[in-house]
């Protein structure tokens, strides 16, 4: 599976935030009470998109950070228990998957793909991008990771 490869400018994702190594399936967990709250995020991007934004890895102890959430126009008046971050401009390698194959398409990406790819790991979050086709676990979405290209 080769990836495409696009530059995006910046944005902003506002919603709710876990941080751990999802060894309980906290993360779909963390989608369902978000979900529950879209409707208190303001100021969403049209088309609406929704995004699960992984950053701040620790190797020592497996920890990640993983925001789920809208993209935003603005982040004031965000609700209890929400955060934004700003996700800087990056060029990022983007592979389609599936729910169901989330896991095995980040391991290819990261450990099959990249190594061999002529690319390096890029400074910054990689993310899930899910747009407005994306309506059922079946449907297709973006897993974007940040790359240089050498």
């Amino acid at each position: 599976m080769e990836p495409t490869f696009q530059t995006r400018p910046g944005f902003v994702v506002a919603g709710m935030l876990y941080r751990g190594k999802n060894q309980n399936q906290e993360i779909p967990r963390l989608w369902d009470a978000f979900i529950k709250r879209e409707e208190e995020i303001e100021y969403r991007t049209v088309p609406c998109t929704a995004y699960g934004v992984c950053d701040r890895y620790d190797p020592a102890t497996g920890d990640f950070d993983y925001l789920a959430g809208f993209g935003v126009d603005r982040a004031d008046g965000l609700p209890e228990g929400m955060v934004s971050w700003r996700i800087p401009a990056q060029t990022y390698a983007v592979f389609p998957t599936i729910l169901a194959t989330l896991m095995q398409t980040i391991k290819y990406a990261n450990h099959t793909w990249l190594p061999q790819s002529g690319c390096r790991r890029g400074e910054g979050p990689e993310f899930e991008l899910y747009d407005e086709y994306f309506m059922s676990e079946s449907d297709t979405f973006h897993l974007c990771i940040t790359v240089l290209r050498e």
